[in-house]
């Protein structure tokens, strides 16, 4: 990827919403069907007990589990990043599409994974989770956290496609030969309380370590949930706790630390670096940059690619600092 010309940076940002399956529809809903939905701890005990499930299913479900919600493209991608990380371990990293597919959908019916389903364009798409219960075993079996609180499956839809858009992004640094380790769940606590972030990759290069923390920030607002300033203040509190979690990890880490925002779309990227540019001081701003589901796929999943970041800023009225102009001019080593 070095040797790649670097795309034009209004071109990343027109691309952002191009081909999405990702993106929020007002009022949006997503179901669950039926038979996902009852008495996964007993399905599972019934299956482990006639030995219908094996070690590599509690792989391919921690891999799940990472993201919470995402596809089985990402899901191939990230056993195989396992796999070669752990290769005395049973982590099926070289299995075809069609047979994890197959076997995905086979853990769907055993009560390990639930699928999440909503429509865009008339078409059906369908997100895959580890169910609560199939989070505590793969726990208790591999001793690897795991996201098994039950009130996950009930947060707004808005968040889940929001965190599938991201899946992508961490799938694809994940792959550096660069990593040292990850976090799906970092956390800051602020004075409201506890803020859990997406995804936090830590990386050595050349004996320097890069953490890069990778979060979405969707703007379009869930009529049915919440009141555009409720929105506003739960989006205002995540960006203030990254900007503290961030200066908080280089004071202790003495490590570079970088930000990836995944935004929705090229409206998204302008209303969210606005409220960035308001919160970070200017000397933060080279070390953060936005990407999108668009971005990503318009550059055949590259994420050198498919990243900007802002360089300059104007003020605009009330002296509200905006953009003034991006970059794709990328300081990004991991590849």
């Amino acid at each position: 990827m070095e040797g790649t010309e670097n795309r034009a940076a209004r071109d990343i940002v027109a691309s952002m919403g191009d081909k999405a399956l990702f993106t929020y529809i007002p009022e949006m809903e997503i179901t669950v069907p039926e038979s996902d939905r009852r008495n996964s701890m007993d399905k599972i005990a019934c299956y482990y007990h006639a030995e219908q499930f094996v070690l590599s299913d509690l792989y391919i479900g921690y891999a799940i589990s990472l993201y919470r919600y995402t596809i089985p493209m990402v899901v191939a991608a990230t056993v195989k990043v396992l796999g070669n990380l752990w290769p005395q371990k049973n982590v099926p990293k070289n299995i075809d599409r069609d047979a994890l597919l197959s076997r995905i959908k086979r853990m769907c019916g055993m009560g390990m994974l639930r699928r999440f389903v909503y429509q865009l364009n008339g078409n059906n798409i369908v997100l895959y989770s580890t169910t609560p219960e199939f989070s505590k075993v793969i726990y208790q079996s591999l001793k690897m956290s795991t996201d098994a609180r039950p009130e996950k499956d009930l947060i707004p839809p808005i968040e889940i496609i929001g965190r599938a858009a991201a899946s992508l992004v961490s799938s694809q640094l994940l792959k550096s030969p660069y990593l040292k380790t990850f976090d799906f769940m970092p956390d800051f606590r602020d004075g409201e309380g506890r803020i859990v972030f997406n995804s936090m990759l830590t990386h050595v290069i050349d004996e320097q370590e890069y953490i890069t923390l990778i979060e979405p920030l969707f703007t379009r607002v869930d009529i049915k949930r919440f009141t555009k300033e409720e929105w506003n203040h739960y989006l205002s509190r995540k960006i203030h706790g990254l900007r503290g979690y961030m200066e908080q990890l280089a004071e202790k880490k003495m490590c570079r630390v970088q930000l990836v925002i995944v935004c929705e779309d090229m409206e998204d990227f302008r209303e969210i670096s606005t409220m960035i540019c308001n919160v970070f001081p200017e000397q933060m701003l080279e070390e953060i940059y936005y990407t999108a589901e668009g971005s990503l796929k318009s550059a055949d999943y590259n994420i050198r690619q498919s990243l900007v970041r802002v360089t300059s800023l104007k003020t605009g009225q009330s002296d509200i600092k905006i953009p003034g102009s991006v970059s794709s001019q990328l300081s990004y080593p991991f590849f």
